[in-house]
């Protein structure tokens, strides 16, 4: 089969990307001059906003990218091995690999092409994907797939379920060696084909804030776009939607208050176009990160938020702060508009 060079032109479509936002405030001006307010701008996604609940203030540190991850976007040479050798043979094979989780990621191979033998017409190109775990074992990433069912157009009316499966390794540092096995089973074939996937490490980086400079700050919680964390804190959502209607008396017990658990938030957005996102492993409240939730329009945006209407409790340092959030953006750009104030 002639090699054929091989052009990325999927557009991931992310609802965090597309959101209408709301400066609705929750109970207007009700508690203004009791209470402390804060407005945190979190608009960009390559930074972190740092609040201080004692001082009231806010500091800013950029989320950096260093090589070293597993994930990003390659471009190599996949080709059919033993037998399968004639059926894929693609110079420039674009591939995909987002993370899921701490340990999982997303492989994608767009366009690919097989050609099948004695076949008359001419092979259509088609994108699939699979899952695989990636642990990281000394100077490479250990991938290690699960078959993943794909159901393709066939271009006649119908469609094929593609199985693939994908694991080996790639190099943890830039022009190190990516070797990947694949396998690929069309519909009821009875074996699998097999390809390898060659490539070096070029743009995969690891996403995080410098771990000095944060240290250095004096912050109780941290705020990326909708993204909440605490400095060691837990945190508990009431059921009351009235400040002042917490105190002393009626706080959460400690073994009902949530801490912080490690999670992903988007960082790097530059070639979303290209269908790959920079995510930052970074610890994530999610109790606090109720603070909105997303709701699907079934159309464009993907996505609106709503803002929530319950008084967050938030113990850090020994001591209590109660918060409710007013609004989520100002001036059109992301930000958490809130009251608070220390229970005591």
């Amino acid at each position: 089969m002639k090699k054929t060079s091989i052009f990325l032109v999927m557009l991931m479509m992310l609802g965090v990307a597309f959101t209408a936002c709301s400066d609705d405030d929750n109970d207007g001006d009700k508690y203004k001059g009791t209470y402390e307010e804060k407005i945190v701008e979190a608009h960009e996604y390559g930074e972190w906003s740092y609040f201080n609940f004692e001082t009231g203030e806010v500091k800013k540190l950029a989320i950096n990218k260093e090589e070293g991850a597993v994930t990003g976007l390659y471009t190599g040479l996949l080709k059919g091995s033993g037998m399968f050798a004639d059926i894929i043979s693609i110079d420039k094979q674009s591939m995909i690999i987002n993370r899921i989780s701490s340990d999982s990621v997303e492989i994608i191979l767009s366009d690919l092409v097989m050609a099948m033998p004695g076949a008359s017409a001419e092979p259509v190109p088609f994108t699939i994907k699979t899952r695989s775990k990636a642990i990281k074992e000394g100077n490479v990433w250990k991938l290690t797939g699960t078959a993943t069912d794909n159901v393709v157009e066939d271009g006649k009316g119908g469609s094929i379920i593609y199985k693939l499966t994908i694991g080996g390794t790639i190099g943890v540092g830039k022009g190190e060696a990516v070797m990947l096995k694949c396998t690929l089973r069309p519909g009821a074939m009875p074996m699998d084909i097999t390809a390898d996937y060659k490539a070096t490490v070029e743009n995969n980086y690891v996403y995080s804030v410098n771990a000095t400079e944060e240290a250095a700050l004096d912050w109780d919680i941290a705020i990326h776009k909708y993204d909440i964390r605490t400095n060691g804190g837990l945190v508990k959502k009431l059921t009351t939607t009235d400040l002042d209607a917490v105190n002393t008396e009626n706080l959460p017990v400690e073994s009902e208050m949530v801490a912080d658990e490690l999670g992903s938030v988007m960082a790097d957005m530059s070639n979303m176009q290209l269908g790959f996102v920079g995510f930052q492993e970074v610890k994530l409240n999610k109790e606090l990160g109720g603070w909105v939730t997303a709701e699907p329009t079934g159309t464009m945006p993907p996505y609106t938020y709503k803002l929530n209407d319950n008084v967050f409790v938030v113990k850090i340092d020994g001591k209590v702060w109660k918060m409710k959030f007013m609004a989520y953006t100002y001036g059109g750009k992301t930000a958490a508009k809130f009251y608070y104030g220390e229970i005591k």
